[in-house]
């Protein structure tokens, strides 16, 4: 029996959906769609805009990359600390090996430092880390870096809503989202579980490619980018004031020290700090030219948007932030319902000689209905439009007008179809490293201000996602269709 997942007909809605989009696959698969159990061919691994693929279902276009059949085994990756540490920090590097198969006789190979990552998931069980290769490498496809990132999705009992946002963000076309590739970790001999190896977000042509500030870009053209930005509420001087002060180690007597190393704008309408991630350098003296410009520029964004004004095409918010990426970001995030959406992990660019765009997405393990706390585990009402930037925006007619156009666009494209379908796929997809996955990481585990159910089978964990988002779709699309 399910628990508390809502109401019956809605649940009933869903089991039909489900049917009809494996009705559609098996199809395709008649159409010429081929089952694999090799990783290599059924690879996971993602372009950072879209691709062309595969027409199913009518208008429907599958990624290139669309998962099909089952695997076996994931690639596998092997890390050796030396003389088997621990990795018990965030903060400070243990050196190691590492050696990452695909399924191929050819390993990939090489040293590294590794150290913990994350908020509130470095604390849960199953641990994400940074990796920093000594050397830069292409891994499972991605182009080649020395940062990566290990995402443990534990409090994701589907292991797939990261990967979900992902795909979806690429097909809308942002400018870029981030690789991943599904595999399979150990640590020291120790299996470790289904990870996914995600590509660090960056300034780099392979990433966020914008241009990287130099001390000497002062210059009214150069001095006006790249800059990366992040909305984090954990930035804010009043986060120390408050519960976090008993707990987290960035409080000190009351005071925030992260911000005593990292430049946050701090907001006079209500949004979280804006803290710059790239240049990480702008608190020192010698770049107090780029400060001083990103800040008027953050002042002046402000300005604009919360003016008299402020729908003005040429001195409104149109004219500081790009609208076509801020639609994007917003269509994704209040979609998926992304508790972290522009409030925490969410990333902005500056570009030289132009606006503010937002984006890469980032940190979607709590979305698609997983989170159990603040009512956001509701398939009604808007999240992300709470956010006071996105409240303003909404003021304006002509950018609602533009929000409701780009939903019908997508939804005649079928890109809100390919949301349900790449889910059951990638799920079928994991069938037999998921198991392997939750013999070590029990599925029954609960955990209620992260997670809304507990169903006790990662089939149902899947059926239920699936069946929030439906939902969740629906009514947005009652409310843009009107």
């Amino acid at each position: 029996m399910l628990k508390n997942n809502g109401n019956f007909r809605e649940y009933v809605m869903s089991m039909f959906c489900r049917g009809f989009v494996v009705c559609c696959m098996l199809i395709l698969s008649a159409c010429g769609g081929s089952s694999s159990t090799s990783p290599s061919s059924s690879s996971s691994s993602s372009s950072s805009s879209s691709s062309s693929g595969t027409v199913a279902n009518g208008n429907i276009v599958l990624p290139d990359d669309f998962p099909e059949g089952a695997v076996d085994d994931l690639p596998a990756l092997n890390l050796f600390t030396d003389d088997s540490s621990p990795v018990v920090s965030k903060e400070d590097y243990v050196t190691g090996t590492f050696s990452l198969s695909d399924g191929s006789p050819e390993l990939t190979e090489g040293t590294l430092r590794i150290r913990g990552r994350g908020n509130s998931t470095w604390d849960w069980p199953k641990k994400p880390y940074k990796l920093k290769l000594d050397d830069s490498t292409p891994l499972l496809g991605m182009p080649k870096s020395k940062n990566w990132v290990l995402l443990a999705n534990y409090a994701d009992k589907t292991l797939i809503r990261n990967d979900i946002a992902f795909m979806f963000s690429r097909s809308l076309e942002m400018e870029y989202t981030p690789r991943s590739q599904h595999i399979e970790v150990w640590m020291n001999g120790e299996y470790q579980g289904v990870y996914q190896l995600v590509e660090h977000i960056r300034i780099d042509n392979d990433r966020v490619d914008i241009h990287e500030m130099e001390v000497t870009d002062t210059t009214p053209e150069t001095i006006s980018g790249g800059y990366m930005l992040e909305i984090d509420f954990r930035m804010s001087d009043e986060y120390c004031q408050g519960p976090a002060s008993a707990w987290d180690p960035v409080c000190v007597a009351g005071v925030n020290t992260d911000r005593e190393d990292t430049l946050c704008l701090d907001s006079n309408y209500g949004m979280a700090p804006f803290c710059l991630d790239e240049p990480e350098t702008l608190l020192e003296p010698e770049w107090s030219a780029q400060r001083e410009y990103i800040e008027n520029y953050f002042a002046n964004t402000e300005a604009a948007l919360f003016g008299e004004n402020f729908s003005d095409p040429d001195i409104g918010y149109a004219a500081y932030l790009d609208v076509e990426s801020t639609i994007n970001y917003y269509l994704i995030n209040e979609l998926f319902k992304n508790p972290d959406g522009a409030t925490a992990s969410a990333y902005l660019t500056k570009k030289r000689d132009d606006k503010l765009f937002f984006g890469p997405i980032w940190d979607f393990d709590l979305s698609l209905g997983n989170a159990g706390y603040g009512g956001i585990g509701a398939t009604y009402g808007w999240l992300t439009r709470s956010g006071t930037w996105f409240a303003r925006l909404f003021e304006d007619p002509a950018f609602e007008a533009k929000v409701k156009a780009r939903w019908q666009e997508l939804k005649a494209e079928g890109k809100f179809e390919l949301i349900f379908m790449y889910a059951e796929a990638r799920a079928n997809w994991l069938q037999a490293p998921q198991r392997r996955n939750f013999n070590l990481w029990q599925i029954f585990y609960w955990e209620e201000w992260y997670t809304r159910v507990i169903l006790g089978s990662y089939d149902l964990e899947v059926e239920e996602m699936i069946r929030w988002q439906r939902a969740r779709y629906n009514w947005m699309d009652a409310q843009f269709s009107n």
